[in-house]
């Protein structure tokens, strides 16, 4: 019901977000300990890491409302899926960010991404229960969701093993393609086997962030429909879908 242009809009605002995070990572890992004298090269990237997340946000926001809409109708909405209330929008925005920072600030820990990527699913999955601006609201309403963490911790493990069949699947697909393109004259074979490989980092980076772009979709869906099983109150945009459906009934 959200394939079609819904997940298309997902993927086209988080391609710009996973790419340049991949570039930047690769970048730090390049200059590694003399990272302080390469200041204007990773700030330049970093600045366009953090606009293009916001681009990033705001599909995951109207992709998580075209999913809530859809399962409240039945199929999939029109032009009011693109409506996403400011509030809610903006609530979206404060514990986005606080999870991928607590992302970053816990890398080098096992449990703190872990926690980071639960949270992070839980701010998507009640983003609409956001009525009002408020800096404290969003993070109770998503405490009181994570009351219940097997299922949270469940949809982590399943997609983390779902990440690693797609990772595995686009390295299968480029190194096809670099071995049938080897076949046509005038290719430089030679020289793409040695960019897709496991030896090059940023191509690895490169799979790591397609495999994420490919999942999201589906992890933003089944972080909106635990939410509402979880017995989410249902907005007015649930309730006017209702009494549309009664009144086409009769």
């Amino acid at each position: 019901m959200t394939a079609a242009p819904w997940a298309a809009l997902l993927i086209a605002t988080s391609i710009p977000y996973r790419f340049l995070q991949a570039i930047f990572l690769d970048e730090l890992f390049e200059v590694g300990e003399n990272a302080a004298h390469y200041g204007h090269l990773l700030g330049g990237t970093a600045n366009l890491t953090v606009a293009s997340i916001l681009i990033a946000f705001f599909g995951r926001a109207v992709y998580a409302r075209v999913c809530r809409l859809s399962i409240a109708r039945g199929h999939a909405p029109g032009r009011e899926g693109w409506r996403v209330p400011g509030a809610a929008l903006a609530s979206y925005i404060l514990t986005g960010s606080a999870a991928v920072l607590g992302g970053f600030l816990s890398t080098l820990t096992l449990l703190g991404p872990v926690v980071a990527v639960m949270f992070a699913g839980l701010a998507i999955g009640t983003m609409e229960l956001n009525e009002r601006v408020s800096v404290i609201a969003p993070f109770r309403i998503i405490l009181r969701h994570s009351r219940r963490l097997a299922i949270p911790f469940a949809l982590v493990l399943v997609f983390f093993i779902a990440i690693l069949v797609v990772f595995a699947n686009l390295a299968f697909t480029f190194g096809l393609g670099v071995w049938l393109a080897s076949a046509i004259g005038g290719f430089d074979a030679p020289k793409w086997n040695a960019l897709f490989t496991t030896d090059n980092r940023r191509y690895m980076l490169m799979l790591l962030a397609g495999a994420l772009v490919i999942i999201e979709p589906f992890w933003i869906a089944a972080h909106v429909i635990y939410v509402r099983k979880a017995g989410a109150q249902e907005s007015g945009d649930d309730l006017r879908a209702w009494f549309e459906e009664l009144r086409r009934a009769s």
